[in-house]
Parts: C-alpha cells; sequence; structure tokens
C-alpha cells in the first residue's frame, strides 16, 4: 500500500512537469511567429497542423494504450520526442519545418494525455480516480504556472529560443517521476476502464470487453464529444489571438511576456477550480460543465470590448474557470459513461479527437477572419458565438443518459 501511495505521488509530479511538455510551448509558439512577421496563414497553418495530427492520432493512442503495459515508456518517449520538435519550431522561419514540428508534438501530445489518464485510472482504481484527476490537474495547473513564468521571463530577456532551456528542465523532473513509478502499482485491466459495475456489458469480446464499435452506440458519449468540439472551436484560440492582437497593434508591448502572464493567471485560477470540482459533494460534475460553457462568451466579450494588454487577466480569469472546470470534468464523465467496457482510455480517445477537431479549427478560424485587414475584434465574437453551440448539445447529452436508463447523479447531490 506505501508503494502505492508512492507512485501515486509520482504521478502527481509527473502531471506538474509534463504539463508544459506535453503543450510544446504553444501559445509561446503563436506570438513568436507573429513577432517575427510570419505570414497570418502559415501561422494558422503551423497552429492546425498540430492540431489535426493531435486529432488524428487521439483515438489511435487511447486504443494504444488500453492494450499496451507499457504505459511508462510510451510516456518517455512521447515526451523526449516533443522536446525535439520544439527546438526545431523555436529555431526556424521555414514553414515545412514548422508544419512538421507541430505534427510530431501533437501525435506525442496525444500519446502523452493517453498514458497520463491510464495512469491515474490504474494507480487510483475507480474509487481514488476523481480525487486523483483533481491533484493531476492541479499540479498540471501549478506546472503549467511556474514554466509559463520562466518560459515569458527568459524570452523577454534572451530571446525566444532560450525558453527550451525551461522545457528541457521540465522534462527531466517528469523522466524522473516516470521512473519513481513501479511498474507492480499499475492495474491495467483498471487502467482501461475494466472494473465491476452494476451490469455487464450485454456483447464482449474475447477478453471480456465492450467491442470498439459499441461506443459508436453510445448516445451521451457521443453528444458529450460534440459538447467538446464546440467548447473548444470558441476557446483554444482566444489566448494565442489576445497576444497576436498585441504584437500587431501595440508597438513595444512585450508579448511573450504578455503571453507568459496570460497563462500564469489562467493556471492559478485553475488550481483551486480543478481542486473543487473534483472534491464537490454539493455538485455533480454535469454542472460544471454547463458553467464552463456559459463562461466563454462573456470571455468573447470582454476580449471584443478592451483592447488593452491589461485585459489579458480577466479574459485569462475566465480561461481558468471554463477550462479548469471541463478539464477535470472530462475524464469524470467519459469514466461514467464507459465504466466497466474496458474501453475507458479509447473512449476517452474518441472524446479527445472530437476535442482536438475543435481546438485545430479554432485558430484556422480565428486567423482567417482577423485576415490582413486585422479584424481581431471579429474573430473574438466568432470564437464566441461557437461556443454557445456546446450548451445544447451537453443538455442532450445529459438527457439522453437519463433515457438510456443509467443512473447520472443530479446536478445537485446531497454530502454523505
Amino acid at each position: 500500500m506505501r508503494g502505492q501511495s508512492t507512485s501515486l505521488v509520482a504521478l502527481t509530479w509527473l502531471a506538474f512537469f509534463m504539463a508544459d511538455v506535453r503543450d510544446g510551448l504553444g501559445p509561446f509558439l503563436a506570438t513568436y511567429l507573429q513577432k517575427s512577421q510570419v505570414q497570418q496563414e502559415l501561422i494558422g497553418y503551423t497552429m492546425t497542423a498540430g492540431g489535426l495530427a493531435a486529432v488524428a492520432m487521439t483515438p489511435f493512442a487511447g486504443a494504444w494504450v488500453d492494450r499496451s503495459s507499457a504505459k511508462r515508456t510510451m510516456t518517455v518517449v512521447a515526451a523526449l520526442a516533443i522536446v525535439a520538435a520544439s527546438a526545431v519550431a523555436f529555431t526556424t522561419l521555414s514553414g515545412p519545418l514548422l508544419i512538421a514540428s507541430q505534427v510530431v508534438t501533437g501525435i506525442a501530445g496525444a500519446v502523452l494525455a493517453a498514458t497520463m489518464a491510464a495512469l491515474t485510472l490504474g494507480l487510483a482504481r475507480s474509487a481514488g480516480f476523481k480525487h486523483q484527476t483533481g491533484r493531476n490537474e492541479a499540479f498540471s495547473h501549478a506546472g503549467n504556472m511556474i514554466s509559463a513564468v520562466g518560459a515569458g521571463l527568459v524570452a523577454h530577456l534572451f530571446g525566444a529560443p532560450w525558453m527550451l532551456a525551461v522545457m528541457a528542465g521540465m522534462t527531466v523532473g517528469a523522466l524522473l517521476a516516470v521512473r519513481a513509478i513501479r511498474a507492480s502499482d499499475i492495474d491495467h485491466e483498471a487502467a482501461r476502464g475494466d472494473e465491476p459495475q452494476d451490469a455487464p456489458p450485454p456483447v464482449t469480446d474475447a477478453q471480456g470487453h465492450a467491442p470498439v464499435r459499441a461506443l459508436l452506440r453510445n448516445r451521451p458519449l457521443l453528444l458529450f464529444a460534440l459538447t467538446c468540439a464546440f467548447f473548444h472551436l470558441g476557446n483554444a484560440a482566444m489566448l494565442p489571438l489576445l497576444n497576436q492582437r498585441l504584437a500587431a497593434t501595440v508597438a513595444d508591448s512585450a508579448p511573450l511576456l504578455w503571453t507568459g502572464i496570460a497563462i500564469v493567471v489562467a493556471q492559478v485560477t485553475m488550481i483551486p477550480v480543478a481542486l473543487w470540482v473534483s472534491r464537490s459533494r454539493r455538485f455533480d460534475v454535469a454542472w460544471f460543465v454547463y458553467a464552463a460553457i456559459l463562461v466563454l462568451p462573456l470571455r468573447g466579450a470582454l476580449a471584443y470590448a478592451f483592447t488593452s494588454a491589461w485585459n489579458n487577466i480577466p479574459v485569462q480569469i475566465l480561461d481558468g474557470l471554463a477550462a479548469g472546470a471541463l478539464g477535470v470534468a472530462t475524464p469524470l464523465l467519459v469514466q461514467r459513461y464507459t465504466r466497466g467496457s474496458g474501453r475507458f482510455n479509447t473512449a476517452l480517445g474518441f472524446v479527445m479527437a472530437l476535442q482536438g477537431v475543435g481546438a485545430a479549427l479554432s485558430p484556422g478560424m480565428a486567423n482567417a477572419v482577423v485576415g490582413a485587414g486585422q479584424h481581431f475584434g471579429i474573430a473574438f465574437v466568432a470564437l464566441a458565438a461557437a461556443s454557445v453551440l456546446a450548451l445544447p448539445v451537453f443538455w442532450l447529452a445529459q438527457r439522453s443518459q437519463q433515457g438510456g436508463g443509467q443512473s447520472p447523479a443530479p446536478l445537485l447531490t446531497s454530502a454523505p
């Protein structure tokens, strides 16, 4: 038991160090390219390429992790690949190399997300999954905050390529954390969501797991995946766009430093939000999803109305509230929809793929609206409008779960 506790602590620190590694300094890259006067369309293509690569890889990564017992090795290889790709991205302005670097980052990031979810469920089991997910998210946001401060300061003082030193340090920490997780503590059947439930799946494969095609008949899961797609279609490009506007419209505005400040503000907000969602006994996790969706239009309106650099702070506080809640809620709801199927990581990969579609299209859509005329305000309105579509879709997901004879928790629950 003590060994397992040690592995859970190591997992928490892995979440801390991996936060910066998994994203590959993406928000800084968009600002760096804008400051380097790279063509607007190329910025959009570069960021979208990484998102689409992640989309393509995410379902396969989930299915791969469901079948594999080499989760720690997969984590190490993916982390090193992202560091190498980021080194390329921040030392060239070549279009093909920029796009290729983000493709590698997207693919490896999808693998890291899958292994992290699987390790969490495999170490904490179903009973401890909600609590550990909240801890992971809180530490992940703290890691993002620390790395953003370091990267922002280093970029401001020495130039963008020096941000790689911060990323390299975080990668070393992540590798040490992986090493501290004991292989014997990982329950690989639990990691794929194959724990007892009230009624087993009516159809199973040779290993007793629900067939993958069963996920396509899981209406609540499909609708929730679509919810995530609309949410991130509106959300993903807002932070990069804020700092692109700063770089394009305000001379000597230190946009890379402001990118770091914006990330820190969001991460500081996300830490208590993640802990609240994972520990709340009064509000069911679905309540937080509704709240997260409703925050996005307000965020877009605020970004549209005020162009000062200081406006990044309230806009990013709202980002912390919305993204912090959804980050914890997503794996918890997927586990609820698929418990006992043995396809948790495959299902989560499917949801993350749809989420990735929205996130990948977001910068392309936003930069297309901005265009040569620099219509940043209109782009924020378009992003906010896209996010509103998530609300009725998630309502249908909740209705479908109730109609399917499952037992979702009510929005308000009484503490035991």
